[in-house]
């Protein structure tokens, strides 16, 4: 389905109606022609050199740290919910890299816990209404693809009200990036790149490019924000694994070193800490649960026969459900310690195919960002564990249980409530 029939099989008019009222017609809500345009669009924005340009996630990286409060006098923070600071940071860095400009709701959530007193500028009102209604739309969008064939079901006037916030609060973005593609003096003072302004260069339509940015919008922030959550829920819980990790993050990044030298080839070489992303990715994929819907008639390779062994007919229009996070947890693919969260297991030699791991995906519709959210979320992982040498949970006991939230990713269903003791 997802490669060698991948034009047997589509998405489908149901999941692009549920997706429509936000994305419209985008990358993530699209087959066919519009599709592939949309892929040849955004192919060449995550080339290396784009990804490898950190300073932003260098910024939100110490707003992060920031934002995780004073240490007492033994060196400890208080225990703090990190998922929602984990997804202040993704959101900042993700429309940084889409826009320019960041969103700065970590800087906004600082200010609003510290109770000060000074006014809100109109730019940060904006910005905090605009994390108002991306939450309130996000909510809404998984609703409607829990709801199915009923997703209708799931609309409202605040929902319509907060989408068309939404995109005029983007809109301003696309004025800007269209009005320097057009002007070579604004390309000039404009040197930094942006995914919006090398989008505008191919094409000025204002309303593909709100829908393209909401669509990179979505995903760049729950799914790297996910991916951290639960990275630090496991070094939370399993303390041998957070030495080992720190370990290897300080001999290949001391304390002291800049953003400049925490580069993509550097952080791909942390081996370990790679290991331990795959790990995570396996245990707590970004997307447990997918499916495709036949676009003709068609057959699957087994599921017919006494045995489900021979080949079996799909019409066209059937929806075929498959599960990542079920075949990441086979013991016939990963051994008998499956369940064990073992980061070990990828240093030994991988037997099988390739595709019984597929946190992102794969074939003509694998994630294009998948080495921007790794690369980000190492960073993070480094800086974090550069600043703190112990992480405690909360409640190690309801900590544990891992219980899992699904949206439009999975997530940590308890936050990850913990607190951090800060290296001497």
């Amino acid at each position: 389905m997802l490669a060698t029939q991948f034009h047997d099989f589509e998405i489908g008019q149901r999941r692009i109606n549920q997706f429509y009222p936000l994305l419209g017609n985008s990358i993530f809500s699209s087959d066919g022609a519009f599709w592939q345009h949309s892929r040849a669009l955004f192919r060449p924005q995550f080339i290396r050199e784009n990804i490898n340009d950190l300073e932003e996630t260098e910024k939100g990286s110490r707003t992060l740290i920031e934002a995780l409060g004073p240490v007492d006098s033994k060196g400890w923070t208080s225990v703090r919910q990190l998922q929602p600071l984990l997804f202040n940071f993704t959101l900042d860095t993700a429309s940084s890299f889409l826009f320019g400009e960041s969103i700065n709701s970590q800087s906004l959530m600082m200010r609003e816990s510290s109770e000060s007193d000074s006014p809100v500028s109109q730019d940060q009102a904006k910005q905090k209404q605009f994390m108002a209604d991306f939450e309130l739309a996000n909510v809404y969008m998984f609703k409607r693809i829990r709801f199915q064939s009923l997703y209708w079901i799931n609309d409202s006037l605040d929902l319509r009200r907060a989408i068309r916030r939404m995109r005029q609060y983007i809109e301003q973005f696309v004025q800007k990036a269209i009005a320097s593609a057009a002007s070579t003096t604004l390309k000039q003072e404009n040197k930094k790149y942006n995914l919006l302004s090398a989008l505008a260069e191919q094409t000025q339509d204002h309303e593909e490019l709100r829908n393209q940015l909401l669509a990179i919008l979505v995903a760049g922030r729950d799914t790297t924000a996910g991916l951290l959550g639960w990275s630090f829920a496991r070094l939370a819980i399993h303390p041998d694994i957070f030495h080992k990790l720190r370990t290897h993050i300080l001999s290949d990044f001391p304390p002291s070193s800049s953003s400049s030298t925490i580069t993509f080839e550097k952080v791909k070489a942390c081996r370990y800490l790679q290991h331990f992303l795959h790990e995570v990715l396996r245990l707590h994929p970004n997307v447990p649960f997918n499916n495709r819907q036949a676009a003709v008639d068609t057959t699957l390779p087994t599921g017919g026969g006494p045995d489900g062994t021979a080949p079996i007919v799909v019409a066209k229009g059937t929806t075929i459900a498959f599960s990542v996070y079920l075949m990441h947890r086979r013991p016939d693919l990963w051994g008998e310690d499956v369940l064990e969260f073992r980061p070990e297991r990828w240093e030994e030699e991988r037997r099988g195919s390739k595709w019984q791991f597929l946190p992102f995906s794969g074939g003509p519709r694998v994630c294009l960002g998948q080495q921007f959210a790794l690369v980000e979320a190492s960073y993070v992982i480094i800086r974090i564990l550069q600043t703190f040498d112990a992480i405690v949970p909360g409640d190690v006991m309801e900590m544990s249980r891992l219980r899992k939230g699904l949206g439009l990713t999975l997530w940590p269903r308890d936050g990850v409530p913990v607190k951090f003791h800060r290296a001497d």
